[in-house]
C-alpha cells in the first residue's frame, strides 16, 4: 500500500434520561427534563481525560515530529454537532487542541449530520439536507474550517445518499469496504460513483477493527499488536490507497491507556514512515478512481450485517422512528429549545441502545447502551419522546389527527394542518396524488 488515510469518528449523544418513565418531569429546563446531562457530563468528562486530551496531544507530537524530520504526518476527523456542543460546555481545552490541529493544516475535518442522526434514511431527506448544512457551519464557526469530505452518520450509505451529498457540493464521500458492494475488489483504492463526479473511499474494516476492537484481546491469535507490526501489515497490503476509520475513543477509554494503546498511537507515524508508507487525507484522493461502484444497497460498519439494522431492524426502533418522524413539524413550527431537543431525539445511538440480537454483534451494542436492556431503554425513550409530542399539541393547540403520507410500507412526511401539507407537495412532487385523499381530511381540520 502506497497511501494510507488515518481517521478518527468523534461523537457523543445527548441521552434520553434513563429513568423517564419512572419520574417524569414536567417543570422546568425542557433540555434538562428530557435529557441526562449530569451523565452526559460525566461521560465527556471522564472521556476527554483518557482518551480526548492525551490522544490529541499525541497527534500534535507525530505532526510536530514529521515537520522537524521531513516526513508529512496526516490525520483526518469527523466531529459530529453534539461533540462539539458538549466540548463548548464542558471541555474547553479540547476545542483548544482541536483547533491546533486544525492550524498545523496537517488535519483534514470531514462533514457529517450535526446530530449524527439516521435522518438520511428517511423518504424525505430535508431534514437530513438542514442538519449537514448545520454542520458545516459548525466546524466552520468553532474550527475554521471548511469541509470537502462527507461522511455519513456510521458510515450510512447508498446511491440515494451520495448522489444528495454529490449536489451538496462534497467532491469525497467515506463508506464501509463491504464485500458485496465492492464484488470482489479491493477496498484500498479510490472509486467513483458511477454517473456522479464523487470519490467514495471504503474503509479497510479488517485493519480497522484489528486497532478498535482486537486490540486488547490476549487470545487473539496476533497479540500484542505493536506500531511495526501493524505499520508492516498496511506497507504490505495490496492497493494504492488505505482507508483506517475508527471512534476516537479506542484511544484510552474502550482500549485503556495500561493496555498499550497510545503507545501504538504514538509510534504509529515513524514505522509508517520507515515503510515509506505515504499518510494522506481523503480530500487529497479527490477525482482519483481505480474502478466505478454502483451503491445499489443501503450499508453501514455496524455489526456483521453492516446494513440499517442496527438502528432499523426490530419492531422497537420501528415505533421510536416512527414518533420522532410524527413530531417533525410541531417541533419546526415551535422552534427553538423544541426544534433543538427534537434534533437530540434524532441522534443514532437512541436507536442503537433498541438493537435486540445475540453473540458478538449484542456484546458491543451492549457495552454502549447507557440503559440496563434494549426494553429498559425502549420504555424511556419512546415514553420520553410521546410526551415530548404530547406537550407539543397542546402548546400549539392541535387536536386533530395528522396526515401520515405513505409510499407501500415507507413512512414518508406528517403534516398536522393544511399548511405543512402544502409544503411536503412543494418539496416533494411525488405525493401530488394525495390531494384526492386531502380534501376530506382538511373538512375535518375545518370542522374541529
Amino acid at each position: 500500500m502506497l497511501n494510507v488515510a488515518i481517521g478518527f469518528e468523534v461523537h457523543q449523544p445527548f441521552r434520553i434520561r434513563r429513568d423517564f418513565f419512572w419520574h417524569p418531569r414536567y417543570t422546568g429546563d425542557l433540555i434538562d427534563r428530557f435529557f441526562d446531562n449530569e451523565t452526559n457530563r460525566e461521560i465527556f468528562t471522564r472521556v476527554m481525560r483518557k482518551c480526548y486530551v492525551p490522544a490529541t496531544k499525541l497527534i500534535l507530537e507525530a505532526i510536530e515530529w514529521g515537520e522537524e524530520t521531513g516526513h508529512d504526518v496526516r490525520f483526518f476527523y469527523s466531529v459530529s454537532g453534539t461533540f462539539l456542543e458538549q466540548a463548548e460546555k464542558w471541555g474547553r481545552e479540547v476545542l483548544d487542541l482541536f483547533r491546533e490541529l486544525r492550524y498545523t493544516n496537517k488535519v483534514e475535518f470531514l462533514a457529517q449530520t450535526y446530530y449524527h442522526s439516521i435522518t438520511s434514511l428517511w423518504d424525505d431527506m430535508t431534514e437530513w439536507r438542514e442538519q449537514v448544512e448545520m454542520h458545516v457551519e459548525a466546524v466552520k464557526t468553532l474550527l475554521d474550517y471548511t469541509p470537502t469530505t462527507f461522511e455519513n452518520t456510521e458510515l450510512l450509505m447508498n446511491r440515494r445518499i451520495a448522489e444528495e451529498a454529490s449536489k451538496m457540493g462534497f467532491k469525497v464521500v467515506l463508506a464501509e469496504g463491504k464485500e458485496s458492494v465492492l464484488n470482489g475488489r479491493s477496498p484500498n483504492y479510490p472509486y467513483r460513483v458511477k454517473g456522479l463526479p464523487l470519490t467514495v473511499l471504503f474503509r479497510n474494516y479488517r485493519l480497522s477493527d484489528d486497532v478498535a476492537f482486537r486490540f486488547s484481546n490476549r487470545n487473539w491469535d496476533q497479540y500484542p499488536l505493536t506500531a511495526d507490526k501493524y505499520a508492516t501489515w498496511i506497507s504490505t497490503s495490496e492497493g494504492y490507497s488505505g482507508l483506517i476509520f475508527v471512534d476516537y475513543e479506542t484511544f484510552g477509554e474502550h482500549h485503556w491507556p495500561e493496555s498499550g494503546i497510545l503507545e501504538f498511537l504514538r509510534w504509529l507515524p515513524r514505522e509508517l514512515a520507515m515503510r515509506r508508507v505515504k499518510m494522506v487525507t481523503p480530500s487529497m484522493l479527490a477525482g482519483e478512481a481505480y474502478d466505478e461502484v454502483e451503491l445499489d444497497q443501503t450499508f453501514s460498519w455496524a455489526d456483521v450485517r453492516k446494513d440499517e439494522s442496527s438502528w432499523l431492524g426490530n419492531i422497537m426502533q420501528w415505533a421510536y422512528d416512527d414518533m420522532v418522524r410524527r413530531t417533525e413539524m410541531l417541533a419546526k413550527e415551535l422552534g427553538g429549545e423544541w426544534l433543538r431537543a427534537w434534533r437530540y431525539f434524532t441522534t443514532s445511538d437512541h436507536y442503537y441502545y433498541l438493537f435486540v440480537g445475540e453473540g458478538g454483534p449484542m456484546e458491543v451494542h451492549s457495552y454502549f447502551n447507557s440503559f440496563n436492556t434494549p426494553l429498559d431503554a425502549f420504555i424511556n425513550e419512546f415514553f420520553a419522546i410521546a410526551t415530548f409530542l404530547d406537550e407539543m399539541r397542546e402548546k400549539l393547540g392541535i387536536h386533530n389527527e395528522p396526515f401520515v403520507f405513505m409510499k407501500g410500507l415507507t413512512r414518508g412526511p406528517v403534516a398536522w394542518n393544511w399548511k405543512e401539507f402544502q409544503r411536503v407537495l412543494a418539496r416533494d412532487e411525488k405525493y401530488r396524488e394525495y390531494l384526492k385523499y386531502a380534501e376530506e381530511w382538511k373538512r375535518n381540520l375545518e370542522g374541529k
